[in-house]
């Protein structure tokens, strides 16, 4: 698997859903889903503790909602518009991490190995990103213009 291009880790990307409470819970929902799939790959349970998956979290996090990656060696997380987004906020290893766990670090994530460790996950949250278009209401979609039926753009024009 190739690692994260460092343009790519640095890139801000666009939003393509609005983040409100529903959309911010069902990508939560999203990361435990994830996360216990790959649990059970493991062979370990499922669970609802979401701690050591901020890797995809941050991901699915900027693909959905935008912005950039941002982190630390113990944490990664997404900037958008100069704020934390995080879908781990309330997970156990981030709230032991206290006021640490935003500390932006930016050759950390922009390390050779940490790009690489982010790259074994791409596939996977390419997956799930897929999962999130079924789960996420439609109306919340920023680009839906895009995506409206034939009779739909008919309408608007009659």
């Amino acid at each position: 698997m190739e690692p994260l291009s460092k343009s790519d880790v640095s890139a801000v990307y666009p939003p393509r859903y609005e983040l409100n409470q529903e959309t911010f819970s069902i990508a939560q929902g999203l990361i435990r889903d994830l996360w216990n799939e790959r649990r059970l790959e493991h062979g370990l349970p499922p669970t609802d503790d979401r701690s050591s998956s901020c890797k995809f979290a941050s991901l699915i996090a900027r693909e959905l909602f935008g912005g950039r990656l941002a982190g630390n060696e113990m944490h990664v997380f997404v900037l958008r518009d100069g704020a934390v987004l995080d879908l781990n906020e309330e997970q156990t290893d981030v709230l032991l991490l206290a006021e640490q766990a935003h500390h932006e670090i930016p050759k950390c994530i922009q390390h050779r190995d940490y790009r690489a460790s982010l790259g074994t996950c791409m596939p996977r949250v390419r997956h799930w990103i897929k999962v999130a278009e079924e789960r996420m209401p439609a109306t919340a979609r920023l680009d839906r213009a895009l995506v409206v039926g034939l009779d739909e753009c008919e309408a608007l024009i009659i």
